[in-house]
C-alpha cells in the first residue's frame, strides 16, 4: 500500500487513526510504516518536524499506545484499535499467576511490579531499583521488557532527559515505562469487554476495510 509523504505530526496522528496499527519501520508486508511515510532527511533534527520525537508525543498524548507489541519491533496502535489488540495479546492471567505458575520469570515479574509501584519510571532508574544494571544482567532486561510489552502488559510512556548536575542536557535520553491499564486509565480509553474470537471478529472486519491484502494475511497469521 502507497502512503502520500506526511510533513507534520498532524498528519501523521490521522495516519495513525485511519490505519490503527503504525510500526516506526517498515516490517508488516505491503504496510507503511512512520520511516516509509516521512521524509529522510527530517529525522533526527530535533525540530518539530522529527518523526523521532513523535513517537513520544504519541504516547504522551494518548493518541497512540506505542510499544514493542508485535515481532518484538517498535509500532504504535491507535488509541481505538488498542483495546482489541490487548484482548488478543494478553494472557487470561494476571502477571502474579502468571509468575506463580512458572511461566514467568522472577525477573519479569519483578520489572512488572516496579513499573506499576514507580509510574512512567525511566530506563536507567529500572535498572537500579530491580538490581539488574550490570553488563551481564542486560540481556535478560531487555528480553523481559519486550516480553511485557508483547503481551500489552506495559507500554512506552515517553523519554526522560539525562541532565547533569548543572540540569544541562547530558548523554542519551531514556525510554520510560507504564503498566498499560494505567496508561489507558489516564488517557480515558476504556477495556473492551470482547472475547478472543469477537476481538478476533472486530479487528478483521475493521482491516479488511484499510489494509493491503498481504499485510492483513501478515496480522491474522500473528492472532491465529
Amino acid at each position: 500500500m502507497s502512503h502520500s509523504t506526511v510533513i507534520t505530526y498532524e498528519e501523521v496522528c490521522h495516519v495513525v487513526e485511519h490505519l490503527g496499527i503504525v510500526p516506526l519501520s517498515s516490517f508488516i508486508p505491503g504496510h507503511p510504516s512512520l520511516v516509509s511515510i516521512t521524509q529522510d532527511a527530517a529525522w533526527h533534527t530535533g525540530t518539530d518536524t522529527d518523526p523521532w520525537l513523535w513517537r513520544d508525543r504519541f504516547a504522551g498524548e494518548g493518541v497512540a499506545a506505542y510499544g514493542r507489541f508485535l515481532a518484538g519491533k517498535p509500532l504504535l496502535i491507535s488509541r481505538e484499535m488498542f483495546p482489541l489488540i490487548r484482548c488478543l495479546l494478553a494472557p487470561s492471567e494476571t502477571v502474579a499467576d502468571r509468575y506463580a505458575a512458572g511461566i514467568l520469570a522472577r525477573p519479569t515479574a519483578r520489572i512488572y511490579d516496579c513499573i506499576g509501584e514507580n509510574e512512567g519510571i525511566d530506563v536507567r532508574t529500572l535498572r537500579m531499583l530491580t538490581g539488574m544494571q550490570r553488563t551481564s544482567d542486560k540481556h535478560a532486561f531487555d528480553l523481559s521488557l519486550t516480553d511485557l510489552q508483547s503481551t500489552a502488559d506495559i507500554v512506552i510512556s515517553g523519554i526522560s532527559e539525562r541532565l547533569n548536575e548543572h540540569g544541562n542536557k547530558s548523554g542519551w535520553n531514556s525510554t520510560c515505562y507504564m503498566l498499560a491499564d494505567r496508561w489507558m486509565e489516564l488517557h480515558g480509553i476504556a477495556s473492551a469487554l470482547f472475547t478472543r474470537e469477537e476481538a478476533k471478529t472486530k479487528l478483521y472486519a475493521w482491516i479488511e476495510q484499510r489494509w493491503d491484502e498481504r499485510a492483513v494475511r501478515y496480522l491474522k497469521r500473528k492472532f491465529e
